[in-house]
């Protein structure tokens, strides 16, 4: 056993330390060979965003080269087009900031702020802000001479000047070609490519696994290219309002809105603050700037609250924290076009995860839907003795939902699973009394928070009903539940304490003279105890109805499928939902019985023990 356990041990080591091995190098690739896998992500990008226009030409009649190919021309003249007025707005930029009138302006307009921030320089934080501004604009002592530095050219400067910015240039030019003419070929060959796809995640599974990539891709095309329409109008609406508002190279500000909304939720902030800079520096008051600022936020606030949501905000269900760290790692491979694919990049990431099992792990880590459902959460919060978010948990399926189905897809699961654990070893005695408690307790703030509705007539007198717990504090707990679902103005329900002997139950029943019993038994286990229950109430009472809930019942407590076949009971339900509902069902047969006997037959009018039984068929 133990070489087992040090063999599982020692395969577990290496496959973390493979894995580790295979992510530094897939890691180390993506950085070092960026100038082959920034264009490749282009050309990704830009196929997904063109396959819907393709797809649109070819179905008004062109056949697929022509289609590729008008759509490709149109999508060089829109990029060279707007490629050449961002840089004669960059030209136009570079004069105006060089003009000394501009200069001055600006930094009058500093002056004034920092005067209207710290006074006249008398108070504190003007003498802070002037001994900041002193070291950091600190100049050399006199008498002290500076080191001589002496500098070799090998070359003349113009060529070392022509040299920084030839290399930069010719491998954009390259990139940008190669990416070109693979994004025609993406197009072009899609087909092959899916092909190819299925090919290598379909296991033999060709049907499902096409119609998987076909549904994936036809999502990302469709949330790339409203994406991209979104952030385009919203860079031309910013261009108008900017040109409206009298500020100087609109054109340029909202094409640096639209590159900067592609990176998540800083993005758009970020565009903000050239065309804030470039207008404090050149307004003549502090209207522009607020103005500015007005238009972004605006805009910003519309498009996440109404325009994003309705067209692709919620349909691919990217976490924030994911896309976040998304956008830090892909800019730190891939610099600035890296921060910018981060997000496109991020959904292709999760739909395959979505659609290829074997990638199931990224939906898990990039996806924001929840990976633990309701009953597990509320459990484990248990355990960690948070009661406060177990509760928000339940409250929260209770707001979709009504009080039985909490209790029944919430709370009885995780009792079944704490009932598990401590049989197990897993879950101490400790742990098992705060789990009991707190489940108690959320409970009833459930049934306060949203009532069962009312279940129809009131009858003159309600009818009895006992309620008992097979074993243990968790059985007594489902009853309780029970109780909650009850209407209080048809049954009068009497719960037992869970240690009960068997003797003094049916001495109860005897006493109280019920028409039905309810046994809790939730699983596992107490299959036996419950027998032997039922078994002494039926010799004694053998008309009596019995009901056993054994709720929580399912796939993963399948003992006693066969084991409950022969149970004394009239009914084994599996959820408190049959049961309340069997319960309702029998209400109305006990109270016309009741209301068909005689004064001297009944007590209080609750239906006789032996009569209630009799009405069974």
């Amino acid at each position: 056993m133990a070489r087992g356990g040090y063999a599982a041990d020692w395969q577990r080591a290496l496959m973390a330390l493979s894995l580790a091995t295979v992510l530094t190098v897939l890691v180390g690739a993506l950085f070092w060979a960026r100038s082959i896998f920034i264009p490749i992500a282009m050309a990704i990008f830009l196929a997904f965003v063109l396959v819907p226009v393709v797809s649109r030409l070819q179905r008004a009649g062109l056949g697929r080269g022509p289609a590729v190919i008008v759509t490709v021309a149109c999508a060089v003249l829109l990029a060279g087009g707007t490629g050449a007025i961002i840089a004669q707005q960059l030209v136009n930029l570079s004069n105006t900031v060089t003009q000394k009138d501009q200069a001055e302006a600006f930094k009058k307009k500093i002056t004034d702020a920092k005067a209207r921030v710290s006074g006249d320089g008398d108070n504190q934080l003007g003498q802070l802000i002037d001994d900041v501004t002193s070291i950091i604009t600190a100049k050399p002592k006199p008498g002290v001479a500076p080191t001589p530095v002496t500098v070799v050219r090998d070359s003349p400067q113009w060529l070392g000047q022509a040299e920084s910015y030839i290399s930069p240039a010719t491998e954009m030019l390259g990139q940008g070609a190669f990416a070109f003419i693979l994004t025609i070929f993406m197009l072009i060959k899609k087909e092959d490519l899916r092909n190819r796809m299925i090919r290598l995640t379909g296991h033999g599974k060709v049907t499902t696994t096409t119609k998987a990539v076909d549904d994936a891709s036809r999502r990302i095309s469709k949330y790339l290219l409203r994406q991209l329409i979104v952030n385009t109008v919203f860079g031309i609406i910013i261009t108008i309002g900017l040109f409206f508002m009298d500020v100087s190279l609109s054109p340029l500000w909202g094409f640096i809105a639209t590159i900067m909304r592609y990176v998540p939720y800083i993005g758009t902030w970020v565009g903000l603050i050239p065309p804030i800079l470039f207008s404090v520096a050149t307004a003549q008051g502090w209207g522009q700037p607020v103005g500015v600022l007005a238009l972004f936020l605006g805009l910003e606030t519309i498009c996440n609250n109404f325009v994003e949501p309705k067209l692709y905000g919620q349909s691919m269900g990217l976490s924030e924290v994911a896309q976040l760290i998304a956008a830090g790692f892909w800019s730190f491979l891939w610099g600035p076009i890296g921060l910018i694919l981060s997000g496109p990049l991020t959904v292709c990431l999760l739909v395959l995860g979505k659609y290829v099992s074997r990638y199931q792990y990224l939906e898990i880590l990039l996806g924001d839907e929840p990976v633990l459902e309701p009953r597990v959460a509320f459990y484990q919060r248990l355990t960690a003795r948070d009661q406060d978010e177990a509760s928000a948990i339940a409250l929260a399926v209770a707001k979709e939902a009504d009080v039985v189905a909490v209790f029944d897809q919430v709370i009885v699961p995780a009792l079944c699973i704490a009932k598990r654990d401590l049989a197990d070893g897993d879950l101490s005695a400790d742990d098992m009394k705060f789990v009991v408690r707190a489940t108690r307790e959320v409970a009833e703030e459930v049934a306060a928070d949203r009532p069962p509705e009312p279940t129809g007539g009131r009858p003159d007198a309600p009818v009895r009903v006992l309620l008992c717990p097979s074993r243990d504090e968790v059985d007594h707990v489902g009853i309780d539940l029970l109780a909650h679902l009850l209407d209080p103005a048809r049954w009068e329900v009497e719960v037992v304490p869970d240690e009960m002997l068997a003797s003094e139950l049916v001495a109860r029943v005897g006493a109280t003279n019920p028409a039905a019993l309810v046994i809790g038994s939730l699983p596992p286990g107490g299959l036996s105890h419950t027998r032997y229950l039922v078994a002494r109430v039926r010799a004694k009472f053998p008309d009596l109805k019995v009901v056993i809930g054994r709720w929580g019942r399912n796939e993963e407590f399948p003992d006693e499928a066969t084991k409950i076949a022969g149970f004394p009971a009239d009914w084994t339900d599996t959820s408190l939902a049959q049961t309340r509902k069997r319960l309702d069902e029998w209400w109305a047969i006990f109270t016309a019985a009741a209301a068909d006997a005689g004064p001297d037959d009944r007590v209080g009018k609750i239906l006789p023990v032996g009569t209630a039984g009799a009405l069974s068929s």
